[in-house]
């Protein structure tokens, strides 16, 4: 019998704890929809994923659809160093 499993690399989410409850984080090139209630932490849960994956060779992208005003949101995410420009 052969054996043709391709070994799928897990990326770190960046959320302590989240890793272990994924098997080892989010399987790569894979399409990861996140639903819930308003003021669930969605948005929160999704940049925090991003932002610890991107970087200059690292590209991500974040699709929302905004229940909020974008300035609003924009202001509480900063307030996580997750979204702390590198200086």
């Amino acid at each position: 019998m052969m054996n043709d499993n391709v070994l799928i690399r897990q990326l770190p989410t960046g959320v302590p704890g989240l890793d272990a409850l994924l098997g080892g984080g989010l399987p790569e090139f894979s399409f990861n929809l996140i639903a819930g209630a308003p003021g669930g932490g969605k948005t929160t849960l999704a940049h925090q994923i991003m932002f610890s994956q991107a970087g200059p060779d690292h590209r991500a992208i974040f699709f929302t659809v905004l229940g909020e005003p974008t300035l609003k949101m924009l202001r509480y995410q900063q307030q996580f160093s997750f979204l702390m420009p590198a200086r």
